[in-house]
Protein backbone atom coordinates (compact mmCIF):
# COMPACT_ATOMS: atom_id res chain seq x y z
CA UNK A 1 0.00 0.00 0.00
CA UNK A 2 1.19 3.12 -0.67
CA UNK A 3 0.70 6.34 1.90
CA UNK A 4 0.69 9.84 0.87
CA UNK A 5 1.04 13.56 2.75
CA UNK A 6 -0.10 17.09 0.88
CA UNK A 7 2.03 19.61 1.40
CA UNK A 8 -0.15 23.06 0.38
CA UNK A 9 1.50 25.78 -1.13
CA UNK A 10 1.32 29.12 0.12
CA UNK A 11 -0.65 30.92 -2.50
CA UNK A 12 -2.88 28.11 -2.77
CA UNK A 13 -3.59 27.98 -6.86
CA UNK A 14 -3.62 25.94 -9.63
CA UNK A 15 -0.62 25.03 -11.79
CA UNK A 16 0.49 23.82 -14.86
CA UNK A 17 -1.66 22.79 -17.67
CA UNK A 18 -5.06 21.37 -17.60
CA UNK A 19 -5.17 17.23 -17.88
CA UNK A 20 -6.48 16.73 -21.47
CA UNK A 21 -8.81 14.12 -20.48
CA UNK A 22 -10.52 15.80 -18.03
CA UNK A 23 -9.84 19.40 -18.31
CA UNK A 24 -8.89 19.79 -14.31
CA UNK A 25 -5.23 21.47 -13.11
CA UNK A 26 -3.55 20.25 -10.44
CA UNK A 27 -3.08 22.37 -7.07
CA UNK A 28 0.36 24.41 -6.45
CA UNK A 29 1.28 21.94 -3.20
CA UNK A 30 3.69 18.95 -2.61
CA UNK A 31 2.41 15.62 -3.26
CA UNK A 32 4.70 13.11 -1.16
CA UNK A 33 4.49 9.10 -1.30
CA UNK A 34 5.64 6.66 0.91
CA UNK A 35 6.04 2.79 1.27
CA UNK A 36 4.62 2.76 5.38
CA UNK A 37 1.90 4.69 7.68
CA UNK A 38 5.33 5.00 10.00
CA UNK A 39 7.18 6.79 7.00
CA UNK A 40 4.41 8.92 6.36
CA UNK A 41 3.77 9.69 9.65
CA UNK A 42 7.20 10.69 11.00
CA UNK A 43 7.40 13.08 7.74
CA UNK A 44 4.50 15.06 8.75
CA UNK A 45 6.05 15.16 12.66
CA UNK A 46 9.18 16.55 10.86
CA UNK A 47 7.07 19.33 8.78
CA UNK A 48 5.47 20.19 12.11
CA UNK A 49 2.08 20.19 10.65
CA UNK A 50 3.18 21.95 7.75
CA UNK A 51 2.03 18.30 5.76
CA UNK A 52 -0.95 16.68 5.82
CA UNK A 53 -2.20 12.90 5.21
CA UNK A 54 -4.71 12.29 2.62
CA UNK A 55 -5.51 9.47 0.91
CA UNK A 56 -4.95 8.46 -2.59
CA UNK A 57 -8.17 9.21 -4.42
CA UNK A 58 -7.39 12.78 -2.78
CA UNK A 59 -3.43 12.70 -3.91
CA UNK A 60 -5.01 11.79 -7.32
CA UNK A 61 -7.57 14.57 -7.21
CA UNK A 62 -5.18 17.53 -6.24
CA UNK A 63 -2.53 16.31 -9.00
CA UNK A 64 -5.28 16.27 -11.57
CA UNK A 65 -3.47 18.23 -13.69
CA UNK A 66 -1.76 14.69 -14.45
CA UNK A 67 -2.49 11.99 -16.66
CA UNK A 68 -2.52 8.51 -14.83
CA UNK A 69 1.18 7.75 -16.74
CA UNK A 70 2.31 10.84 -14.75
CA UNK A 71 1.07 10.74 -12.18
CA UNK A 72 2.22 6.94 -11.90
CA UNK A 73 5.84 8.53 -12.17
CA UNK A 74 6.11 10.67 -9.59
CA UNK A 75 4.76 8.54 -7.36
CA UNK A 76 7.20 6.16 -8.28
CA UNK A 77 9.89 8.52 -8.08
CA UNK A 78 8.71 10.01 -4.54
CA UNK A 79 8.93 6.01 -3.41
CA UNK A 80 12.65 6.12 -4.56
CA UNK A 81 12.19 3.82 -7.67
CA UNK A 82 13.37 3.69 -11.10
CA UNK A 83 10.97 3.38 -14.35
CA UNK A 84 9.62 0.36 -13.99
Amino acid sequence: MIYYAWGSSATGTFTGPANNRTGKRSQAGCLSAFSSRAERDRFIEQTKGAAVAVTARQARELKAGLDDRAFNELVNTSLGGGNE
